[in-house]
């Protein structure tokens, strides 16, 4: 399975605004510069983000975002799911597949995929930043 930028792009915004100090406005900029992203894709995640209660996102001047919940609370298989369009493997339908009403292919691979949302439900973003000081050497944060 190969998760989509989008996806990746959330996991990266988290772990940035994670490391920043609670109180402090980050800036779409700051994460475009940083992660050398698109400002277009930045500003959905951050949105979305903001919608789904993971990031508190201020408009305007001076506006910015930053974790609403804490590090423990942030579940990476719930993130996955909500960003990622769709967790099926394979297609049957498109084009029709001949064999499909006999095919033991798609349970395989579903059942592949729910091992791989098994694990991911297993870690929260506080286990993505146990080295907290070296990321946030890497990401220059202060």
């Amino acid at each position: 399975m190969k998760l989509t930028k989008y996806t990746d792009y959330a996991l990266r915004i988290l772990i940035y605004s994670v490391l920043q100090p609670q109180a402090r406005l980050i800036s779409i900029q700051e994460v475009t510069e940083v992660y050398d992203l698109s400002r277009n894709h930045v500003m959905k995640i951050v949105q979305r983000l903001g919608q789904e209660g993971y990031l508190t996102t201020v408009r305007g001047k001076g506006g910015g975002f930053r974790m609403r919940r804490s590090a423990e609370e942030v579940n990476l298989g719930a993130v996955v799911r909500m960003m990622e369009s769709s967790l099926v493997l394979v297609d049957c339908d498109e084009p029709v597949c001949r064999i499909s009403s006999n095919c033991r292919l798609k349970r395989v691979l579903a059942d592949a995929m729910s091992a791989f949302m098994a694990v991911l439900d297993g870690y929260t973003l506080a286990d993505l930043i146990e080295n907290r000081t070296e990321l946030s050497e890497l990401l220059a944060v202060q």
